[in-house]
């Protein structure tokens, strides 16, 4: 069988760039920037899950102590109370969850899936959070489309 011709030598590649680093923080505020989304994500799966469980001194827990609820804190923590406790059963699912954190505070937007009893609401949501004595909690509430 003939052999294959040699190939011509080449002239010496060009040193190829550094490959980037990996995406590692740049700074120290990055580092903390991203844990703290990634508490602030932590804190609004544990207020979603302790709603769905209907623990609600785990649900009052994720909110502000100044949580305006419209009404005094004692008017609403009772008629979340009521509502919550008045079902059967609550499922709470948080998706599409994005979270954008400035210092000590947080705003977390996702997609809520709310299904109680026969009603099934699936609506935007935006969460206000401070950090207060280490944890993110809750201090406004609104509801999109």
């Amino acid at each position: 069988a003939p052999k294959p011709a040699p190939a011509p030598a080449a002239a010496p590649a060009p040193t190829p760039a550094p490959a980037p680093a990996p995406a590692a923080p740049a700074t120290k505020q990055d580092a903390e920037d991203s844990a703290a989304e990634r508490d602030v994500a932590g804190a609004v799966r544990a207020w979603a899950d302790a709603w769905s469980r209907k623990d609600v001194n785990d649900y009052f827990g994720a909110y502000a102590k100044d949580f305006d609820g419209g009404k005094t804190r004692k008017a609403w923590e009772q008629d979340r109370r009521e509502r919550i406790l008045g079902k059967r059963s609550i499922s709470v699912k948080v998706s599409g969850l994005k979270v954008t954190v400035n210092g000590n505070k947080a705003v977390a937007q996702f997609r809520q899936d709310y299904k109680a009893d026969n009603l099934s609401v699936s609506s935007g949501k935006r969460l206000d959070l401070v950090r207060s004595g280490g944890n993110w909690v809750i201090v406004k509430e609104s509801t999109g489309s």
